[in-house]
């Protein structure tokens, strides 16, 4: 049970989850009025810019989910930015990982934490418990577990097998007001999803941004696996964090296994995938898109659903836009074709 923290009028404030399109890669942003929690940042100096924009200079927490470049290519800069304040930082540690990206991060966190500027945490695992929750915000680490995290990223050559930086993705479950909002899959792999459905965590919530931006799991069958996590989740709402230009993702097989576990649930990709739209892209029609919160593929029309912004609503319910309706229409409109909406019953 996660508990929540009060205070008068805050009912008031923006109680909301972010998920920003930055092309390929994964950012959300949970915030509770002017407090915040950031997710993974790509590299791209727009994002940094609407944190400031938004009022969102006083982050909690900037928690990592694996130090794959399209998950914290942009938390160096972010850390060094004089205009925004950092409590915590998490991020679990890799001795695999030696990319100049990562090696800088771990150097300017190092940085902050000697600077008493920023609580350097390499912790994000499920010992954190309650140490996530902020205001009215409950943020829960479904994986990895504490056997996971005690050997951490592990070569094949490892006793106990491979344990590549995917299947170390911090798997987290967003509260809003007590009620799950958001399930961020970050890149867990097909083994690192059946660890957490072996240990019986309840991975219920209504949205769910999907593992690897829709691409392959890499354990199998990707229709299975993506079955099995709608399964496990049930969301109204799966989102595909995706660039248009780097892979050919959401992979219809995908697609098809979403549909199968959750038939009628609004499918979003944050910009249009080439097995939607293989012509020439136009710049109309984006009247959809968030006024408040960049979309990486706007200016080029490569966005499709954009940055989607999901908040508790004053009855307590989850809601987001933009709304399926307007969603929809734009795929009608500007789409050759319209896989998220096949099969909707």
């Amino acid at each position: 049970m996660v508990t929540l923290g009060t205070r008068a009028g805050g009912d008031d404030k923006p109680l909301e989850v972010i998920i920003v399109d930055v092309g390929h890669g994964n950012c959300a942003v949970v915030r509770d009025g002017l407090r915040s929690a950031i997710v993974d940042i790509p590299r791209g100096k727009p994002v940094i810019d609407s944190l400031v924009d938004n009022k969102c200079q006083q982050i909690e927490h900037l928690l990592l989910s694996h130090p794959d470049e399209d998950h914290i290519g942009g938390a160096a800069r972010l850390l060094a930015d004089p205009d925004v304040a950092i409590a915590n930082f998490w991020c679990n540690p890799s001795a695999i990982q030696d990319t100049d990206t990562y090696l800088d991060l771990v150097e300017q966190a190092a940085l902050r934490e000697d600077q008493r500027k920023t609580r350097y945490r390499s912790n994000l695992n499920m010992g954190a418990r309650e140490d996530l929750n902020f205001e009215r915000v409950g943020i829960e680490v479904l994986h990895p577990d504490m056997r996971t995290a005690g050997i951490g990223q592990a070569p094949r050559k490892h006793k106990l097998g491979e344990i590549p930086s995917n299947r170390m993705s911090a798997v987290l479950r967003v509260s809003l007001a007590g009620k799950p909002a958001v399930l961020l899959a970050a890149d867990i792999d097909d083994k690192g999803f059946e660890s957490i459905v072996s240990r019986g965590v309840d991975m219920r919530a209504p949205v769910l941004v999907f593992p690897h931006h829709g691409g392959s799991a890499k354990g199998g069958d990707d229709r299975d696996f993506a079955r099995r996590v709608c399964e496990q989740v049930q969301p109204r709402l799966v989102i595909f964090s995706l660039g248009r230009h780097k892979y050919k993702n959401p992979l219809p097989e995908v697609v098809a296994g979403v549909r199968d576990a959750a038939p009628s649930a609004h499918i979003a990709c944050t910009q249009i995938s080439k097995h939607c739209h293989s012509r020439e892209l136009v710049t109309a029609g984006a009247a959809h898109l968030s006024p408040t919160w960049p979309s990486a593929g706007k200016a080029k029309g490569e966005s499709c659903a954009g940055t989607i912004v999901i908040r508790a609503s004053s009855n307590g319910e989850i809601d987001y836009e933009p709304g399926q309706g307007r969603h929809r229409e734009f795929v009608i409109q500007h789409l050759d074709a319209r896989r998220c909406l096949d099969l909707i019953v």
